[in-house]
């Protein structure tokens, strides 16, 4: 028998004596359920305008959908265990069981078809922008960004496993509490709504003013730019510290508050985030469970040893 008769024999398995396929890999689908399908679907075309709140996130390169499908995932747990909102693809699991009722089952389907063509009004909207390693999902009330992005982060720390981990393909979160378009006027719109919440804007020095904001936070401005090239990142930055009361200080290594400004195409977006922005890997998810399995494995090669006894023996 020659060769190339044992290479075509050696690929042959089964009764049916077909070639074994070989898998290309991928998920499986275990972040797909048909209700993040039925939502991805509907994210062709589309784009964010003036006004969206959520969530940036920046993604492994090519892996935008799948990263897409891990945030709506991660997104729809933590608004039930945050906000008490329901995930939409609940009512669904409890559809499958048989019903006895022919004309109750085909009432329930033609229901099932009115829903599909009017689509639920969703917390949680992910968008793939026409740019590459970035997504967005946006939120509405009562989903707090700031809030949902920290806490993931904070469990994320306790990562101490690979198989613990939520995410493969997302690494760093933005959270948008505001935005306009960008331009000189619109990054002082969504400045003088976003920094108004939590520091005394320039020009407000009366006594109401600073009983409403006792504190005087330290800050620093942290912007991003993405093909953009309008506002200059130094114009940014002064323009945004300007609108700040000066009780209010610069403070670049160790700020109590942090202004993370993100703006892309003609998109500008803005939140005001705690200090810990910083030791929380910036919100970078793969950098934070990359240090969460470091300091598991010191611990592991570096028990802390149990102290000496000190209780006195007896003479």
């Amino acid at each position: 028998m020659d060769a190339s008769a044992k290479r075509k024999r050696h690929a042959m398995n089964g009764s049916d004596n077909r070639p074994i396929k070989k898998s290309k890999g991928g998920s499986g689908g275990r972040w797909q359920t048909p209700h993040h399908k039925a939502k991805l679907e509907t994210i062709k075309g589309k784009g964010l305008e003036a006004g969206d709140v959520g969530i940036s996130t920046t993604t492994v390169k090519g892996r935008e959908r799948q990263a897409l499908e891990e945030m709506l995932d991660i997104c729809e747990e933590y608004g039930e265990r945050l906000y008490g909102i329901k995930r939409q693809d609940a009512a669904e699991a409890g559809d499958e069981e048989e019903d006895s009722d022919i004309e109750a089952a085909i009432k329930k389907e033609v229901q099932a078809m009115k829903s599909t063509a009017k689509p639920k009004d969703s917390v949680f909207e992910p968008i793939r922008l026409d740019l590459d390693c970035l997504t967005f999902i946006k939120t509405k009330s009562p989903v707090d960004p700031v809030e949902l992005v920290k806490q993931i982060c904070k469990d994320a720390k306790e990562a101490k496993d690979k198989s613990q981990r939520r995410a493969r393909f997302i690494n760093r979160f933005t959270p948008i509490t505001a935005s306009a378009k960008a331009t000189e006027s619109g990054l002082e719109e969504v400045a003088m709504k976003v920094l108004g919440e939590h520091f005394q804007l320039a020009g407000e020095d009366d006594e109401q003013a600073v009983a409403a904001k006792p504190d005087a936070y330290s800050y620093a401005i942290r912007p991003s730019f993405r093909a953009h090239n309008t506002l200059k990142r130094d114009d940014v930055i002064k323009k945004v510290a300007s609108l700040i009361a000066p009780r209010h200080k610069v403070n670049l290594s160790s700020p109590d508050k942090v202004i993370l400004i993100d703006i892309y195409q003609t998109f500008c977006g803005m939140s005001v985030v705690d200090g810990d922005w910083e030791t929380l890997k910036r919100y970078n998810l793969h950098e934070i469970y990359l240090a969460a399995a470091k300091a598991a494995s010191e611990s592991t090669a570096n028990p802390k040893e149990e102290k000496p006894s000190t209780t006195k023996s007896e003479s």
